[in-house]
């Protein structure tokens, strides 16, 4: 439900304006519209972009980098540290079941180990386990939904290498892509590209829309597997 809404929203903003609206009302109206679209891709952002990802094809992927340009990588680390977080605190609890509810081991010998520098090994070693998918060694020792936090890092490592990719396809646009960054991450509306570059609302929403569409097209084509034409 949430993505047709997403996608409809896109719909809409590639449609322009009846002419019968005067300029200066128009422009305040879809300044208007386009902060309230922003918002509406916040909240969907924050509740089900990780979800709606997993089961989404290449052309989907690509629409919701675009709508959650500013936010994507941020949710993406966020969610990262939510699984290493449950994997330590899974680990912690197998760990205290092991050598019984007190949670001390009388230790043998006169070694004695640092706890704080131990859990910050480990909260690195995690962490660079679930960003390249290696979970070779001890990672997952003791973790009861080890293949849950395999997939999910799986998933995350996608999400990121999609995010890359589309970036580095925006660095092809030459003279273009200055324009087109700016609007992905909300410094310029398609109205102040309009005053900016002295052409009507129109002009730059079309401007946007084949922009867009050029980059759309590369990294699904890319992501599909296609070599070759697709510029």
């Amino acid at each position: 439900m949430r993505l047709n809404f997403l996608l409809s929203v896109w719909e809409t903003i590639s449609t322009p304006y009846s002419s019968t609206i005067s300029p200066v009302s128009k422009s305040k109206r879809m300044t208007a519209y386009e902060n309230k679209r922003k918002q509406g891709d916040t909240d969907m952002a924050e509740k089900n972009l990780i979800k709606v990802y997993v089961n989404a094809s290449s052309s989907k992927r690509v629409n919701l980098i675009i709508k959650n340009y500013n936010d994507f990588m941020g949710i993406v680390e966020g969610y990262t540290e939510g699984l290493r977080y449950m994997i330590e605190c899974e680990k912690e609890s197998s760990h205290r079941h092991d050598i019984g509810e007190l949670g001390v081991r009388v230790q043998g010998g006169s070694i004695k180990s640092d706890p704080t520098a131990n859990k910050a090994v480990a909260k690195i070693m995690t962490t660079e386990a679930l960003i390249k998918c290696d979970f070779s060694g001890d990672v997952l020792k003791g973790v009861d939904r080890a293949e849950e936090f395999v997939s999910d890092a799986y998933l995350l490592r996608k999400m990121r290498n999609d995010y890359q990719l589309f970036n580095k396809q925006v660095e092809t646009l030459g003279a273009e892509k200055d324009v087109f960054e700016k609007y992905l991450t909300g410094e310029m509306s398609l109205s102040d590209i309009a005053e900016l570059q002295n052409i009507s609302y129109e002009s730059a929403q079309q401007k946007i829309h084949k922009i867009r569409s050029r980059v759309r097209r590369q990294v699904i084509g890319f992501m599909d597997g296609k070599m070759g034409g697709i510029a």
